[in-house]
């Protein structure tokens, strides 16, 4: 029979010497122990599931792409990003062209889900698309989609 003892935490039964125990008191001890054990294991909040741990080890991706100097271009990339720095290779993020007024844009920030960022970048899902200008608009000119250039990019996981 079970016990009036009970261990502090769990409540399983802490038997004394002159106690009876049965097998039932040792089936419901085990239930208890199967149930807080199993609920344990379960909580992502404790433990990260693989996914999450993936997440740590690899934050996020490095990669080039290809301009092809049209208006436009699409990269697919291999996951959902948070967020993309994109930026042309060898040259500063942003150039001032003197003899024609107009700032050069060669990279580009965009956030997810609709969270913004600088002109010549979007991002839907996993997709990214980068711009080119074919003239200056506004003071700007975007050059993220030149013509055999190579720009650099981080995607955030």
């Amino acid at each position: 029979m079970p016990t009036e003892n009970k261990t502090t935490n769990l409540g399983l039964n802490s038997w004394l010497g002159t106690d009876k125990p049965k097998r039932s008191d040792f089936v419901s001890d085990n239930t208890i122990l199967d149930t807080v054990i199993s609920n344990h294991l379960n909580d992502d909040t404790v433990h990260l599931t693989e996914e999450m741990k993936a997440l740590l080890e690899n934050p996020f991706t490095i990669g080039v792409l290809s301009g092809n100097g049209e208006a436009s271009k699409d990269h697919t990339l291999s996951f959902f990003p948070r967020c993309v720095l994109v930026f042309l290779r060898n040259a500063p993020f942003v150039e001032y062209d003197s003899s024609n007024g107009y700032t050069i844009c060669n990279s580009a920030v965009v956030a997810a889900d609709g969270g913004g960022g600088t002109l010549g970048a979007s991002l839907f899902l996993d997709t990214l698309t980068l711009s080119q200008s074919t003239s200056a608009s506004n003071g700007r000119f975007i050059n993220l989609n030149k013509s055999g250039a190579q720009y650099f990019y981080i995607a955030f996981k």
